[in-house]
């Protein structure tokens, strides 16, 4: 017995000392609050979905095999009748080919780096805040994984960098190296050994290098007349390339192309109801680093024994580096909201008010807000003046307002020690 009581009585001198402590702690350091700054921020809400791309593509094969030279990026618009690549059966001419290339891309941007004109302070300025934004651009894209944007931003990087030198050399022009380059040029090309096979674009619109297979499944004409079955079939189809030719590229004809998705009835009727034939729904792509481009939804294919629903939208925005994957992952956003960004564990009702507490000084203060939107713990807030947002409310949720996160006996006009 009396070692039983001895325990309870170690028990009770613990929690004293345990409660002295802290009470000497809360003494000596005040009322423990968290505090965190109201910001101005956005956010959307987006439907996901699996998409199919459709544009009005004609494959170019060659009869045989070799190795082809292009003269055009991907992307890049050319004329009917231009010649858009070479082929040849000799590796050793096509190297030779491919250097004379580089050197006539090399002459292009010297011609287009030369200086043509006095330039000022101001000018100089300008160059220099190009420069910075090209190479924030390349950064941007190598860290995001995509090379080829970064590569297709190389060259405009070397133009600005070019004029640059040109301007504070006083040189003005490159027409030393440009000589040079093309003395190379017919030196290369006299040690060409074959004639190669040209090929030219039989239209005109934007060539393509390189081909999946599925050119003469997504056509046009499918999407023209499209069902939910065929649609449904496609998800099988296996890409067809000719085994007997070379196959060296595309022209696509139009710069509109389209994006197709399959959504349940009830969801594609939220994301349309209301909206009228000329408004521009914004698509998301995971594939080509988030990029958003805004596109008109051109018609819906519906029938009455499906659940589902297929939405076409269309754009003529092309994008340098666009990753054109003919499946792929797209987000459509349904709702966008903007609004003074607070954590949702700082949003309290007193009253039946919704607001928050804010520290002015050492008073704590209770500011109302309308909470438009909750994500991810964060709470999207509207600014109590929207046609002004960094005007300060006296009783409203205002930007930059310190927000009390977290705090015990929290009441208005407290004063924190």
């Amino acid at each position: 017995m009396k070692h039983y009581l001895k325990h309870i009585l170690m028990g009770v001198a613990a929690l004293a000392v345990l409660f002295y402590v802290g009470l000497q702690v809360r003494l000596s350091v005040g009322d423990m609050i968290e505090v965190e700054s109201a910001v101005y921020g956005s956010t959307d809400r987006a439907v996901s979905a699996e998409a199919y791309v459709f544009r009005d593509e004609t494959p170019i094969t060659v009869a045989g095999s070799g190795t082809p030279c292009y003269y055009f990026a991907d992307g890049a618009k050319v004329a009917r009748g231009a010649d858009i690549l070479t082929v040849y059966r000799s590796e050793s001419d096509a190297a030779l080919q491919e250097e004379i290339n580089s050197l006539e891309k090399k002459i292009a941007i010297l011609e287009r780096s030369s200086v043509i004109k006095v330039y000022s302070t101001n000018d100089l300025e300008t160059l220099d805040r190009d420069i910075s934004e090209r190479v924030y651009s390349i950064i941007y894209s190598v860290n995001s994984g995509n090379l080829r944007m970064a590569s297709m931003n190389e060259d405009e990087l070397l133009v600005l960098l070019n004029r640059r030198t040109a301007v504070m050399t006083a040189a003005g022009g490159y027409d030393i190296v440009i000589n040079e380059y093309r003395r190379r040029i017919s030196e290369l090309r006299s040690l060409l050994t074959e004639t190669p096979l040209t090929v030219r674009a039989g239209d005109s619109g934007y060539f393509y290098s390189t081909t999946d297979g599925y050119e003469y499944t997504f056509t046009m004409g499918l999407l023209n007349g499209l069902t939910l079955e065929q649609y449904d079939s496609l998800r099988d189809v296996t890409p067809r390339f000719s085994s007997a030719s070379l196959n060296v590229g595309k022209i696509v004809a139009s710069p509109r192309w389209y994006v197709t998705v399959s959504l349940d009835k009830k969801t594609l009727s939220r994301l349309t109801g209301g909206k009228s034939a000329y408004y521009l729904y914004k698509l998301r792509f995971p594939y080509s680093d988030g990029r958003t481009l805004d596109m008109r939804l051109e018609k819906v294919v519906s029938q009455t024994n499906y659940d589902t629903a297929v939405a076409v939208f269309s754009t003529d925005v092309i994008v340098q580096g666009f990753n054109y994957t003919r499946s792929q992952p797209v987000e459509i956003v349904a709702e966008s909201f903007s609004g003074i960004k607070v954590p949702a564990a700082a949003i309290r009702v007193i009253d039946g008010k919704v607001g928050v507490y804010t520290l002015d000084g050492t008073v704590v203060k209770f500011k109302t807000t309308e909470v438009l939107y909750e994500e991810n713990g964060y709470c999207f807030c509207k600014p109590p003046y929207p046609e002004k947002i960094d005007r300060v409310s006296k009783s409203a949720l205002s930007l930059y307002d310190p927000v009390i996160v977290s705090g015990r006996d929290l009441y208005e006009g407290k004063i924190v020690k």
